[in-house]
């Protein structure tokens, strides 16, 4: 693969720049504005069709689900820094671990 220099751009919200790629190829950048709603669902399909048909590229964080948990919740992790806690806690039992190998047999 041959090396090229990183392309960086910096734009104000709410602007659209023209990127020209190393092969000559050029990509159209939106970046969201600072009023835009990150948490409408409707807004964010009807923004993400209306930069397709215009051949744009939005940059941003175009939708976030408020009410659904959080990946720290998904992992179920704790409050306190894992380093604090005892190996009792982090470590877990010979059985859990030998279930873990039969299952990947």
């Amino acid at each position: 693969m041959p090396f090229f220099e990183d392309i960086a751009v910096d734009y104000d919200p709410g602007a659209t720049v023209n990127v020209t790629m190393h092969d000559g190829s050029r990509l159209l950048l939106r970046k969201l504005g600072v009023d835009y709603d990150p948490t409408s669902k409707a807004e964010a399909v009807r923004l993400l069709t209306e930069a397709h048909a215009k051949g744009e590229i939005v940059t941003g964080l175009f939708y976030i689900d408020t009410k659904a948990p959080n990946f720290l919740q998904l992992l179920n992790t704790v409050d306190e820094p894992l380093a604090t806690l005892p190996e009792s806690r982090v470590r877990p039992p010979q059985r859990v671990l030998d279930e873990i190998m039969e299952e990947l047999k």
